[in-house]
């Protein structure tokens, strides 16, 4: 009996020792304090991307964020898309854990753009933590113990089973391969018409993973919200051909975790990114490349000190109008060890598929080597809008519309055009009347001002009188061109006494037939004058005196018809007479009709006017009074006699008038050479469409 109770008290001693070791290895692992990595939390620092295009661009893609994987590395980048698109995200096997998935669609609404997304991200293996603290003897395990206390590098430092057995459990109770998944509802949009700055937001929903669960239990079941930002600003250098983007990716910039059970409740810890890209702008260029840097930083305290913050650099190349691409990538881990490498390729047609090839990373000794990945991201895209490329602000004049070169005269084009993407090229084009090209100039950049043109063609000839149109075109550097209309610019030697007499000839013609009326008026009224006297020195002889007749009234000026065939005038009746004008007969169609009417008129006070009304091919004030002058000299030369003021009226440009009233001392004056033609308009009464004026030339 005695030892009866000697054998039992010592089993229960022995159980008690020994129970310990033969805990379950789950509470065993659970019960070990990890630096800074006690239990599963979401939205780890260190998962990989959701992108095949942006793994092989080393996840470098925050100022990029032009595919439908920009609703996780910076939603500011979908109003990039002109389209519609349905996109999908998967990598091979990681020491059989499942492979990363990540499904969305982007659709563009009235320049909206709205997104919803699934993601269950892949947590990397990484580096372990440096120091671990077993508060109970750990064992047997296959004849493994491992006493408690605090281990500081335990990695590298620990008996080589010991670590095995401690980084297995690690990675399947506390750094789990999944261990969440997300929801994504997104929204983007331009904060400008030009969409040089953008704007995206992401509204998260997640949930602890199904497999974390089954591990870790119901006390570690938990679900979490999100909030993410992004901005992107696009500043296009046009005269590069460049876009230089900057990107701004605030992950979990407000957000909070909780556990079902338990009831605790953490916030999520804060990631941003920063980018900057180079890139040729797909504006003008179908062959894009792209060169771009991300800054990663995190805030997670559980995150260790150089590992807080990433480097990561990135590249690509499209060719074929953009239908192939290849690309690379670096990130730098800020913590001892080799850089991972990755590149990619990509195939666009009515379907785009998307490889990308990441690196092992062989870390160090206190680190879990990475194994290499290949992803795969498939994407449909619909519904392209055409882009409307704007066209360039273009205007040209001309002054003035009409010169005569041959007298050394220039004309002035006035030009300017305008592109928000800058002026590449323009061009002045000259042509005759039979859209024969006579002049050109062209050139690269901005226009000047102010082109001068003296009247000469592309072979430094002077052309010769006529009508020319000139068309003014601008292309800028999206390729988008625009052009005035057409104009007209005429090149006139006007008609000057020393050069052409036609109109002065038929002037003349006119005057000579007025002198010829005057004549004819004249002897009319001295043939009756004397048909008078001989008639009244008749009656004076007759022996019976009779009371003569009155004296007979001499005949008035009078505006009288001239008739075009130089045949005197009839008698005119008294009641024909008047002091109002009469149009000359046979005018305006004086042999080339140049001179629209003719008249004298004759006011109550006895005041007579010399009217005369003409067109004119001139279209220059200064060359339409100079010809007026002319004919004001011609009118004073031959009827300076019996008038008392010359009014000429000028019909110029198709509608402008010009009108010269000038008394006839004055004229005469002219006409001896006494005065210059600017002392006689000083003198004289000048009026441009009815408007006095006090020409200046």
């Amino acid at each position: 009996m005695q030892r009866l109770k000697q054998f039992f008290f010592v089993f229960i001693v022995g159980l008690l020792l020994i129970s310990p070791l033969f805990s379950d290895e789950f509470s065993d692992t659970l019960s070990i304090t990890w630096e800074k990595t006690k239990e599963p939390f979401f939205n780890k620092y260190n998962p990989f991307g959701a992108g095949a295009r942006a793994l092989g661009m080393g996840e470098a893609f925050t100022a990029i964020a032009d595919d439908a994987s920009a609703v996780y590395y910076n939603p500011a980048g979908i109003p990039q898309f002109d389209h519609n698109e349905l996109y999908w995200t998967g990598s091979s096997f990681h020491r059989n854990s499942p492979y990363t998935n990540f499904a969305t669609l982007v659709l563009s609404l009235g320049g909206q753009y709205f997104g919803i997304s699934y993601f269950k991200p892949y947590h990397p293996r990484g580096r372990w933590p440096d120091k671990i603290k077993i508060p109970k003897v750990i064992g047997p395990y296959q004849d493994l113990i491992i006493p408690e206390g605090t281990y500081e590098n335990w990695y590298g430092d620990l008996e080589p089973s010991w670590q095995e057995f401690l980084s297995d459990k690690y990675r399947k109770y506390i750094n789990l391969p999944f261990q969440e998944n997300q929801i994504l509802l997104t929204y983007a949009t331009p904060l400008t018409g030009d969409k040089s700055f953008m704007f995206g937001l992401n509204v998260k929903y997640l949930f602890t993973d199904a497999d974390a669960k089954k591990v870790l239990g119901d006390n570690y079941d938990a679900w979490a919200w999100g909030l993410d930002l992004g901005f992107l600003y696009k500043l296009r250098i046009i005269e590069h051909l460049k876009d230089f983007n900057i990107g701004i990716m605030l992950r979990d910039v407000s957000g909070s975790m909780k556990r079902y059970k338990t009831g605790v409740e953490k916030p999520l810890f804060f990631t941003s990114s920063l980018g900057i890209s180079i890139r040729t702008t797909e504006l003008i260029e179908k062959e894009i490349t792209s060169f771009s840097f991300d800054w990663d930083s995190v805030n997670d305290p559980a995150v260790l000190q150089n590992e807080k913050n990433r480097l990561k650099f990135g590249f690509e190349q499209w060719f074929l109008d953009s239908h192939f691409a290849i690309r690379s990538g670096l990130i730098n881990f800020m913590y001892p060890g080799p850089w991972r490498f990755s590149f990619g390729v990509s195939a666009r047609y009515f379907l785009g598929l998307d490889y990308a090839y990441v690196r092992a990373i062989p870390f160090d000794q206190k680190a879990e080597n990475e194994d290499e990945s290949h992803w795969f991201s498939v994407y449909w895209i619909w519904g392209i809008q055409k882009k409307k490329l704007p066209t360039p602000d273009v205007f040209a004049a001309v002054e003035p519309i009409s010169f005569a070169p041959k007298n050394g005269e220039t004309v002035i084009f006035k030009l300017n055009a305008y592109s928000k993407a800058g002026i590449d090229r323009w061009a002045l084009n000259i042509l005759d009347k039979n859209n024969n090209l006579v002049k050109t100039y062209v050139d690269i950049g901005i226009p000047p001002s102010q082109i001068v043109w003296n009247g000469t063609d592309n072979k430094y000839q002077l052309l010769p009188d006529g009508e020319y149109t000139f068309i003014f075109e601008a292309t800028d550097k999206l390729g988008s061109s625009s052009s005035t209309p057409v104009q007209v610019i005429k090149i006139y030697t006007p008609v000057l006494e020393a050069k052409d007499k036609t109109a002065l000839d038929q002037l003349k013609r006119l005057l000579n037939q007025i002198k010829e009326r005057d004549l004819a008026e004249d002897n009319a009224a001295k043939a009756l004058a004397e048909k008078n006297i001989a008639a009244l020195k008749k009656a004076k002889e007759k022996p019976t005196p009779v009371p003569p007749p009155g004296p007979a009234e001499a005949p008035a000026y009078t505006t009288l018809p001239v008739p075009i065939s130089g045949n005197l005038p009839q008698q005119i009746s008294p009641a024909a007479q008047s002091t109002g004008p009469i149009n000359i007969i046979g005018f305006p169609n004086i042999e080339s009709g140049l001179i629209k009417s003719a008249y004298i008129t004759t006011t109550s006070d006895g005041l007579r006017t010399f009217n005369m009304e003409y067109m004119t091919e001139n279209t220059m004030p200064k060359y339409v009074l100079q010809e007026m002058a002319l004919m004001v000299k011609s009118v004073a030369e031959n009827l300076g006699y019996s008038i008392n003021q010359i009014g000429i009226n000028s019909i110029y440009g198709g509608s402008n008038n010009l009108s010269l009233s000038v008394p006839v001392a004055q004229a005469q004056n002219f006409a001896k050479g006494l005065i210059s033609l600017e002392q006689m308009l000083r003198g004289a009464s000048v009026t441009l469409n009815g408007e006095l004026i006090y020409p200046n030339f």
